[in-house]
């Protein structure tokens, strides 16, 4: 009888594992990949032999789709896979208060949290440094859009999935986990979460059904109409100071941009279930959410470029005193 420590290893050693790679780069380290994957599962168990095949085969593939740690696109997405995260699971912290304090936990509210908890904690998970779990977790997430929808009561499927996509085919090697980039992440969440968490108090004791005839003082009414758009102005926030540090790659600032436009379907209060209905809520969100981008993203570069002005420019010619 096969041994199953080694079946699954001598299985995957045999699989062409070259030829996922591009013509060029096949060519040029056939030989390296071959060897790379035949020391890494020759004495691994099943799990360690799969996981690191798995490994070179993703590398092939963002190899191949131009979305490595060295493309542009590849770069642009791993500066926005934490500020996606963020987002995500502010929203998700947000699904999980907003369903169960106004009116309490029903079945709505269970189906949404087992649709929202992979995401707070896969944010837990990239505090802690751990790209590799949050990675598991979103894929947990993202598979179980289909349970959501057979049970009839998806909540944002398309924004979910968008930024689980674009998180997952993210290059995992270029993602910021310094510890300024997991305190960026977190810190960006929180500024997400709290402030929308407070309008939480104005549903106190209300039930869903009775939303409708609500009517809040103007300032109240003010801050409510603005909710949709502050995940975005928080992220465009985080942009300007990105780009604006001179040594930070502009790649990289520019993905946090790119986390930025999932955001122009913007999230309809008080639930934050579910786009607006309204064409002209809808419009009126995308207008406010871009025009905040194109302004932070101008004001942004002006300041990148001044301070490398600055830092280049030669000192000018010192004066010289009197002469004896």
């Amino acid at each position: 009888m096969t041994d199953e420590h080694t079946s699954l290893p001598a299985l995957l050693r045999r699989l062409p594992l070259s030829s996922l790679y591009p013509a060029e780069y096949r060519a040029a380290h056939g030989e390296e990949i071959n060897a790379v994957l035949a020391d890494a599962v020759q004495h691994a168990g099943p799990r360690t032999a799969l996981r690191e095949w798995a490994a070179l085969a993703a590398h092939a593939v963002r190899l191949r789709t131009r979305l490595s740690s060295s493309d542009p696109a590849g770069r642009i997405l791993a500066g926005a896979a934490p500020a996606l995260l963020a987002g995500g699971g502010a929203l998700s912290v947000l699904h999980l208060l907003f369903g169960a304090i106004p009116a309490g936990p029903d079945a709505h509210w269970v189906v949404g949290a087992a649709q929202s908890a992979p995401w707070v904690l896969a944010l837990l998970c990239v505090t802690l440094g751990r790209w590799a779990p949050a990675r598991a977790l979103l894929l947990v997430a993202a598979l179980f859009q289909p349970v959501a929808a057979f049970t009839g009561n998806p909540e944002l499927p398309g924004l979910w999935a968008v930024i689980a996509v674009l998180v997952l085919i993210a290059p995992p090697d270029a993602v910021d986990l310094s510890r300024r980039g997991r305190s960026w992440a977190i810190g960006s969440a929180a500024a997400v979460a709290l402030p929308l968490s407070a309008l939480t108090v104005l549903w106190l004791g209300t039930r869903p059904e009775d939303y409708p005839d609500l009517v809040f003082p103007p300032l109240q009414q003010t801050l409510l109409d603005l909710s949709p758009a502050w995940p975005a102005l928080v992220l465009s926030l985080a942009h300007l100071l990105r780009l604006g540090r001179p040594n930070t790659d502009p790649l990289h600032a520019g993905g946090i941009a790119l986390a930025v436009l999932p955001w122009t379907l913007t999230i309809a209060p008080p639930l934050h279930r579910s786009s607006p209905t309204d064409a002209l809520d809808l419009l009126r969100n995308v207008g406010v959410v871009l025009a905040v981008l194109v302004t932070v993203s101008a004001i942004g570069l002006v300041r990148r470029n001044t301070r490398r002005t600055r830092l280049t420019e030669p000192d000018g010619p010192r004066a010289s005193g009197p002469t004896a």
